[in-house]
């Protein structure tokens, strides 16, 4: 039962719009709440490589420095997911802006940017080259 309960814990403190909690836990707790759904070793979105739940802790694999592998037209022609201090050259900001059905993310369940998340992730990642 302690256990169970620190988890629900754990899972309902993951709160991506809540200004009182650091950068680094909200922009991680909207990447959960979002992409993570697919982007998971056993979601739909498997074969990017990209993985970008709450807990994983590998930098690369939550983009940092990482190449598309099957992002196609979607990578813009940038060269990494997250470029750390340059949100303009990263292709998870360029994807989350993009509002053609080809290139978007989330692929579904939106018509339009995400404003809000957009802003978090662009100040996250302008933050990741404060941080090495």
């Amino acid at each position: 039962y302690p256990l169970r309960r620190q988890r629900q814990m754990c899972i309902r403190d993951r709160v991506w719009n809540d200004a009182l909690l650091p950068l680094d836990h909200r922009a991680k707790a909207y990447l959960d709440a979002n992409c993570a759904h697919c982007h998971n070793l056993g979601g739909s979105a498997k074969n990017s490589g990209l993985y970008l739940s709450y807990t994983q802790t590998d930098a690369r694999k939550r983009g940092v420095f990482k190449p598309p592998i099957a992002a196609g037209k979607g990578s813009g022609d940038f060269i990494y997911d997250i470029v750390p201090g340059h949100p303009e050259e990263s292709i998870l900001i360029y994807r989350m802006k993009s509002n053609d059905p080809s290139i978007r993310m989330p692929e579904i369940g939106r018509s339009i940017a995400h404003t809000e998340g957009l802003d978090l992730l662009e100040r996250y990642i302008e933050e990741l080259a404060q941080n090495k």
